[in-house]
């Protein structure tokens, strides 16, 4: 099976993530909450240290990490590049628990584990009028295929950055979502992206064939193309967050 590592939302309940977590066999937790200043924070935290020295005592390896909650697209990307920082460090299973976290946190939780098909579970509670009192089992959520950009379309996807050996190792340095952000290269036309492209490749490319790339991986929320206010005609180009989800994806998943 392998070491286990679960990722869950911080609420306002700790029980209902002690009785979904106490049903699972699990080396490591990471509770993630906000890192944005948010209505009920304060409430949040005060689960997150219950949780936290619940856990503690029952020796397993406790982590908390804060993320962008605001930006839903950054909260996707920075939950993957956790999910594959965990797999840099070993843990064959890896768990997402929804069972305590806010609604709109947990559509786009549920989104990640699609992108990277993770398994995703909330628990089935016992109530007693309105309150859990136990907990009958976790419940699997069934996952949606999302398309993945083609072999060709990350081809673009990674001159984005600056060398993507690079990711990797910052994965498996478990450095922070934010040096990753600082290796990304974004290009002030199309042109300078097609010389990069043509570069690495070692061979030239049409504009024609670079923009049917483009077209798709728009169509993904992958990259945004914006006018020049210099010119009005060239396009500039810049990956979005949800791009860098997809290069992650690639990166550990490509054989």
């Amino acid at each position: 099976m392998g070491r286990h590592c679960l990722i869950a939302t911080v609420g306002h309940h700790p029980d209902r993530l002690i009785f979904s977590i106490d049903k699972e066999i699990v080396e490591k937790i990471i509770f993630i909450t906000e890192r944005e200043e948010l209505p009920g924070s304060e409430k949040a935290r005060e689960t997150l240290d219950y949780l936290t020295d619940y856990f503690t005592k029952k020796t397993i390896e406790v982590e908390n990490i804060k993320l962008h909650f605001k930006e839903s697209t950054m909260l996707v990307a920075e939950l993957i590049f956790l999910i594959y920082q965990q797999r840099a460090l070993g843990f064959k299973k890896i768990s997402l628990n929804i069972s305590a976290g806010l609604r709109y946190i947990d559509i786009w939780f549920y989104i990640s584990c699609c992108l990277t098909n993770m398994r995703i579970i909330h628990g089935e509670y016992k109530y007693e009028g309105d309150k859990e009192i136990g907990i009958y089992y976790n419940i699997d959520f069934q996952k949606i295929p999302i398309k993945i950009p083609t072999e060709k379309q990350f081809e673009i996807l990674e001159l984005f950055f600056m060398d993507c050996k690079t990711i990797k190792k910052i994965l498996y340095n478990q450095e922070p979502f934010e040096k990753l952000l600082g290796i990304v290269v974004n290009y002030k036309s199309i042109e300078e992206l097609r010389k990069e492209y043509e570069r690495r490749i070692k061979k030239e490319i049409s504009r024609g064939a670079l923009y049917g790339y483009f077209y798709r991986l728009k169509e993904n929320s992958a990259i945004r193309l914006y006018s020049n206010p210099e010119n009005k005609v060239e396009t500039s180009v810049e990956i979005t967050y949800l791009g860098i989800a997809y290069v992650l994806y690639f990166l550990f998943n490509k054989t």
